[in-house]
């Protein structure tokens, strides 16, 4: 289930964040798996000396312990994020401003906006986690990267409050399966998304799509042979959002090519062979 949300219980710690706002999530689930990360601590940078400029400058990374505390993220989990971070054109991650592990076994898996993304760092398998930081990663790409160029006129969509614009480029990703937020175009069936959780509303349709772009390549390309809507999504994110870039992951798939998972951030996937594609 997508929850709009404002994130209060956060930014009444940290006033930083006031750009807390049209917040998408990911449900909660049952798992109970070792934490991707260790412990709770803060890491302080003693060098006297000016240190080099770290990639992704631009990204501020965090951790929220179980007692709702902030601290600067361990450098070991950074590198593991920036590993995954690399594999992404620069420019879409150049939006990005925050990301956030929640170390709250009650937090949702995931929540992401423009510019921010928090992903729960407890009860989740490593690959999982990863997977929710993709489809998060998504909703900044829509929500932050694809910027409307003028606010002239007014289109059927809206993010919560926030009006969606003719001249926003993610219309046309929406405007495949959508009529507006709630309602789809008559054609359209099943068969025309990547997951359940995609059927949504649009902006889940967007993150699911790039999650499963990214992570299942090969079964994605399969399944468009049942569906032009999904071959338009496959093209999509291949010529407007990764300028032609596809990634080597998946299986080309030769059967249950109408089968819908409810969730892609739950399929298997080999991480390994992602970071090395």
């Amino acid at each position: 289930m997508r929850l709009k949300v404002i994130l209060s219980f956060l930014a009444i710690q940290i006033v930083s964040f006031a750009i807390w706002q049209g917040v998408h999530a990911l449900g909660k689930t049952d798992v109970t798996i070792q934490p991707v990360s260790g412990n709770y601590r803060s890491e302080v940078n003693h060098q006297a000396a000016k240190a080099p400029e770290q990639p992704f400058s631009n990204v501020k990374f965090t951790m929220r312990t179980e007692n709702k505390d902030f601290y600067t993220l361990n450098s070991d989990k950074k590198h593991e994020i920036i590993l995954v971070l690399e594999k992404f054109p620069e420019e879409q991650i150049s939006t990005l401003q925050n990301i956030i592990l929640d170390y709250d076994p009650d937090a949702h898996r995931g929540l992401g906006g423009k510019g921010i993304i928090i992903v729960r760092a407890v009860n989740i398998d490593p690959a999982e986690f990863y997977g929710v930081m993709i489809h998060e990663i998504g909703h900044d790409v829509d929500l932050g990267y694809l910027n409307e160029t003028s606010t002239k006129k007014i289109s059927a969509f809206n993010d919560g409050k926030k009006p969606v614009y003719e001249s926003d480029p993610s219309l046309s990703f929406y405007r495949i399966c959508w009529e507006n937020n709630k309602n789809f175009k008559k054609d359209v069936g099943n068969q025309d998304f990547v997951s359940g959780y995609a059927m949504t509303d649009p902006f889940e349709d967007f993150a699911e799509t790039y999650a499963y772009y990214v992570l299942h390549n090969k079964d994605f390309k399969s399944k468009t042979q049942n569906s032009e809507k999904l071959l338009a999504k496959f093209n999509y994110m291949k010529n407007t959002v990764f300028v032609g870039k596809e990634f080597n992951t998946g299986e080309y798939l030769t059967e249950n090519l109408t089968r819908q998972p409810w969730d892609v951030t739950k399929l298997s996937y080999n991480l390994a062979a992602f970071l090395a594609s």
